[in-house]
């Protein structure tokens, strides 16, 4: 019994000692073939951990229970318990994922390995780690031969126009669809946080499926669903400031008031001497005192309608879980972004449950349910966009913003962007949607699958436009008001649109063969009702239709639907997952065209030959995880151009002089010709490629180069004036896009330190091939160039001298010293040299980014995580014109960079001779000097992470606790112009209106219980 005893107490104290003392434990890590250098080895839930040398070993203190975890770039991560043992050799894999990763493709998934279509992908968590209030920004340098350009910086209007590999028509809608869960939507009302991936399909061969939807590519994008397993709860929220990217910086009063007298003696404009002295003390006391706002103004009207920055926040809860028979998402989210002026802002809320049942060992239920409602403010009187311009332009010299009588200043006869801004009413627009997205999918048998979906949503807009006139003030004397008259308008409007789709699929593998054919059939229906009421006249501000002068209402509204019908199929076979061939087709139907010319078949084929599991590659095996190329044609259709463009238009509105007295009577008339001949718009598309994955994984690289071919485009030849009538559309127009993109990957892992990088180059060439004689006058289209191509005139400097302007081709008549010198480009017999005209006009740049590119780095360094996005344009043409080119223009003011102008003394200068704008226009016309190169390189995003460590935050029973900042748009260069953007699309009235892009600093919590 004592040695019993002595024998327990021994094991005691030993195991007590064990479990109180640390164990070096050592061993070595390879792949079955080499040691790996640089794997992560970590006691799991602690911070201890250690790397591998160059021979693959490690060494390591642990405890007996301790669990490791080793983990390497490319390879499957392994946890591995510690029972004791002296010496812990482990073994990775190669992380087979990658290669057997899938993709959403049309109506399925694919493995990427053997994709033989122009696909690209990104996860849903690489968008959000972006935080952009606009999805489709967030999509910004992610996918080579994807450009997405963002042209405004306006509340609930700041998305990006996306085009997909160039411009794929001239007069129909040139964006790509896109699909939420086979579903048709906004991409810009999409919660980021609820997408799991997003694919594009670039090329025909992958988006052949879609058919006549499809010319222009398609977006898929698939939400979040509910996974097996305990319930979990995740929060993320942000809050960012916001101010503008870059703004023009206008002159004060005294250089606004020397630079007009200046432009008035440069163009020999008669000043008489008492009002060049008035003139003169004006810009001394201007100088010298400081505004009054009665005898002297300096308004500086950007400071008074402008704030210096606006706030932007968001917030997200998602929950989700469930059983094997029930599963279940649900997400909910809120964005408030406040505008750069009063009564401008944006907010969106989100809501979306997806339930997945099993409903039988064979039956599966899917259904989502989706609410959106968005409201966006502006003020009643212009849109923010033009006040933001007007406050930059408008002259410091016409009166204060507000006046000292407590009026608002009555700027120009009245324009005030201060007053309008503030009190001059406001514009509602709210919008409400309704998704029901079910789906039942039997598998009936194994290989087998039958595929139902039925999807409703309801889209309701209301709108309020309400115009307040505001008292305006002068020195003390009112006046009047402005606007003239008030006025209400409400307005409403819903579209309702139907999907259904039947859909089966039979997938078999015998052998090294596999094949899977799918057959579908699909619907589409959209009808949309709208109306509206307004009145003037209302009396103590009682601002609703039942009140106001009845004699001022009006009222209309309009209705429009349209449908299609559609049946699909696709065959994939592949041998030994080395030689790859997929066939796939879609018959359409759409109402948009007449009986005879309303189905279109548009098929596609597609190979790829995977070159890595051939023999010959054996050698390399350890080296090349994948090496595949592949080819494509396919064709695909366009009837995006309206709903009934084959019809005449009837239009109301019309009188007739009818009967003996020929008493004016109403009637409507035929305002357009109509073409019943019309048909679906085509393209042509091929399309080869190459995927390689280098060493497990750590080095990835794609490529393509493509030929897409437009032919029927439906264009609008000119007719006679005294027609009296609108064309109608003709099948008769071809262009041609021809384009490459390349895309980089690089991932590792040294001890702690994790990085990647990637890297994309693409070019897309625009060519209108044939227009059957219609070059436009204004050369926006002409034959062998790009479409909306820059035409204009070559300048030679300015004119010298008045021997210069003699003896040199000129414009117009108005040619002086310092004015800009064109150059007489076309000789002809019969033509005088010495004047120039439209003939001399030359191409000089195509408007469409060129060159684009974006290089993404990550790092990791234990809980810190790290993420920088640099976006660029190599080549894009602008033309900037209006009051962003021209001193005065519209009676305005100039800007710091326009004081730059000729005189004799600087002969160089950037800008012509300074003169009035009624004398300045020859110098400002479309040529070379006013083409600016819209090249630039942009720090686009930045992020630094901290997750607090487990330890920590399992006490709050928190299972991951994120805190970050990050930053948007936070560095550019460029050539552009001074104080402007060159991703910003500039137009308008006067031209050169903008809202500027926002630069932006974020601070945010991701949580997780």
């Amino acid at each position: 019994m004592k040695k019993v005893f002595t024998l327990l107490l021994f094991l005691l104290i030993k195991s007590v000692a064990g479990y109180a003392q640390d164990f070096v434990l050592k061993g070595t890590v390879s792949d079955k073939s080499e040691p790996l250098p640089g794997v992560s080895v970590v006691v799991k839930g602690t911070t201890n951990g250690t790397t591998t040398d160059v021979n693959g070993g490690y060494s390591i203190k642990v405890k007996d229970g301790n669990v490791l975890v080793f983990s390497y770039i490319g390879y499957v991560a392994k946890e591995v318990a510690y029972n004791g043992q002296n010496q812990l050799d482990v073994n990775l894999e190669s992380n087979a994922k990658e290669l057997q990763e899938v993709v959403v493709v049309g109506y399925a998934v694919q493995k990427k390995a053997t994709l033989t279509g122009a696909v690209a992908s990104v996860s849903g968590e690489t968008l959000t780690q972006r935080k952009m209030p606009s999805l489709s920004t967030a999509l910004q340098g992610t996918m080579p031969g994807v450009t997405v350009q963002q042209t405004s910086g306006q509340p609930g209007a700041d998305g990006s126009n996306i085009r997909i590999r160039g411009i794929g028509s001239i007069n129909s809608n040139t964006f790509p669809l896109v699909l939420v869960d086979g579903v048709e939507m906004d991409i810009n009302q999409v919660d980021a946080n609820i997408v799991e991936s997003i694919s594009v399909l670039k090329d025909a061969a992958s988006a052949a499926i879609y058919g006549s939807r499809a010319a222009n590519g398609v977006i898929l994008i698939t939400t979040k669903r509910g996974k097996e397993g305990s319930i979990t709860t995740s929060y993320s929220g942000s809050a960012t400031v916001q101010r503008p990217t870059n703004m023009p910086k206008v002159v004060d009063a005294w250089q606004y008031l020397q630079a007009e007298l200046q432009a008035k003696d440069n163009a020999g404009v008669s000043v008489s001497p008492s009002e060049r002295e008035q003139q003169l003390k004006l810009i001394e006391d201007q100088r010298n005192l400081e505004p009054d706002n009665w005898n002297r103004y300096d308004t500086d009207w950007k400071k008074e309608t402008l704030k210096d920055y606006a706030l932007l926040q968001t917030h997200n809860v998602s929950v989700g879980g469930g059983t094997e028979k029930l599963r279940m998402f649900g997400s909910g989210s809120y964005v408030f972004q406040d505008g750069l002026i009063p009564n401008n802002n944006y907010q969106r809320t989100n809501i979306q449950v997806n339930t997945d049942a099993k409903v039988l060992s064979w039956l599966k239920a899917g259904l989502i349910t989706s609410i959106r409602e968005s409201n966006t403010k502006a003020p009643g009187v212009n849109t923010p966009k033009s006040i933001i311009n007007k406050s930059l332009y408008m002259l410091p010299t016409l009166s204060a913003a507000r006046e000292l009588d407590g009026n608002w200043g009555y700027g120009k006869n009245g324009d005030n962007p201060t007053a309008q801004a503030y009190a001059s009413g406001e514009n509602r627009n709210k919008s409400s949607e309704i998704l029901l997205n079910g789906t039942l999918t039997a598998t009936p048998f194994e290989g087998f699958e039958i595929v139902t979906q039925y999807a409703r949503r309801n889209v309701t807009g209301r709108s309020r436009s309400l115009v307040t006139p505001y008292t305006t003030s002068l020195k003390g004397q009112v006046m009047g008001i402005y606007p003239a008259e008030d006025g209400l308008t409400e307005g409403w409007s819903q579209t309702l649109h139907n999907t259904f789709r039947a859909q089966t699929s039979y997938e078999k593998e015998i052998g090294r063969h596999y094949a899977k054919a799918l057959v579908g059939f699909q619907t589409e229906d959209s009808e949309f009702t709208s109306f509206f009421g307004a009145k003037q006249g209302f009396d103590l501000q009682r601002y609703y239709l039942g009140n106001g002068d009845g004699a001022t209402a009006t009222s209309g509204g309009g209705a429009s639907s349209w449908a299609l019908m559609s049946g699909y199929a696709r065959l994939n076979y592949t041998f030994d997952e080395k030689y790859l061939l997929e066939v796939s087709g879609r018959y359409d139907g759409s109402s948009r065209f007449i009986a005879k010319n309303r189905w279109g078949f548009f098929p596609s084929v597609s190979t790829g030959w995977v070159l890595s599991r051939e023999k010959f590659m054996d050698n390399l095996a350890s080296h090349v995880d994948l090496l595949k190329i592949r080819a494509s044609y396919g064709l695909l259709g366009n009837q995006n151009i309206g709903n009934y463009p084959y019809t005449a238009t009837i239009s109301p509105g019309y009188g007739y002089y009818l009967g003996d007295n020929k008493e004016l009577v109403p009637g409507v008339a035929q305002t357009d010709l109509e073409n019943a001949n019309i048909g679906w718009e085509k393209s042509k598309q091929f399309n080869v490629g190459i995927d390689a994955s280098l060493w497990k994984g750590k080095l990835s690289f794609t490529a393509d180069y493509y030929i897409k071919s437009i032919y029927d485009m439906l264009m609008k030849f000119p007719l006679p004036y005294y027609a009296g009538l609108s064309p109608a559309f003709t099948n008769a127009g071809d262009m041609e896009n021809k384009g490459w993109e390349i895309g980089i990957t690089h991932r590792n892992q040294l001890g702690d330190f994790s990085y990647g990088a990637t890297f994309t180059l693409n070019d897309n060439q625009n060519e209108i091939t044939n227009l059957n004689g219609l070059n436009s006058q204004d050369r926006t289209m002409v034959e062998g160039y790009p479409n909306q191509g820059i035409w204009g005139y070559l300048t030679d400097g300015y004119y010298r001298d008045w021997d210069d302007v003699a003896n040199s081709p000129k414009l117009g008549t108005s040619a002086r010293p310092g004015f800009v010198k064109y150059k007489k480009i076309y000789v002809a017999d019969g033509v005088n040299p010495m004047i120039i005209d439209s003939r001399d006009l030359v191409y000089l740049g195509d408007p469409f980014p060129h060159f684009e590119y974006s290089l993404n780095l990550t790092a990791g360094w234990k809980n810190f995580d790290f993420t920088a996005f640099v976006q660029g344009v190599g080549k894009r043409s602008t033309f900037m014109s209006g009051v962003g080119l021209r001193p005065f223009f519209n009676g305005g003011n100039l800007f710091e960079h326009q004081l730059d102008s000729w005189t004799v003394d600087n002969p160089n200068a950037s800008y012509p001779l300074l003169v009035p704008e009624a004398n300045s226009a020859d110098n400002f016309v479309r040529s070379d000097k006013w083409v600016r190169d819209g090249s630039y390189t942009r720090l686009k995003n930045l992020v630094l992470g901290y997750t607090i460590p487990k330890a920590i935050t399992q006490k709050a029973k928190i299972e991951s606790f994120r805190v970050y900042v990050s930053g948007q748009n936070l560095f550019t260069r460029s050539n552009f112009f001074d104080g402007y953007d060159p991703e910003v699309s500039y137009g308008g009235g006067v031209g050169g209106e903008f809202y500027p892009i926002m630069q932006t600093y974020t601070v945010g919590v991701d949580l997780k219980f």
